[in-house]
């Protein structure tokens, strides 16, 4: 199963994801993310490489969305389409594809990635993670 669903929490909001990759469930976990700030616009955009290196796995996975955030609210992007192409222990490599924003989002803001019931794991039906967002 591929895919992710919202989690409400009382200041927070949060995403739950499955995919049957590492590189999958990073992809799926930034796609809420986005979802929640109201940023993906399907298209063309101009691509940027994103590296990021962590602690673990999930120190990994919110320094990737911290940087899908970066480049979406820091840069007032919208997200056209993402890719994560390599995750390891320590470090994940993708590629995010950005336009500038052109109209208000309808989403809710995000504050910031919060290490709050942080999980990633590998099952064996694939790979599950959740992470809470400050809005």
């Amino acid at each position: 199963m591929t895919g992710y669903e919202i989690l409400e929490h009382t200041a927070d909001v949060g995403v739950r994801a499955s995919a049957p990759s590492a590189e999958g469930v990073f992809e799926q976990i930034a796609l809420g993310l986005l979802d929640i700030v109201g940023a993906l616009r399907p298209g063309v955009g101009a691509a940027v490489e994103v590296n990021v290196e962590g602690r673990d796995l999930g120190a990994v996975l919110v320094g990737w969305l911290e940087e899908v955030l970066y480049l979406q609210d820091a840069k007032d992007n919208v997200i056209t389409r993402l890719e994560v192409h390599e995750v390891t222990d320590e470090t994940a490599r993708g590629t995010v594809w950005v336009r500038q924003r052109q109209a208000s989002l309808e989403g809710t803001a995000v504050k910031a990635v919060t290490y709050h019931q942080l999980s990633v794991d590998k099952g064996k039906k694939g790979w599950t993670a959740q992470v809470f967002f400050d809005i």
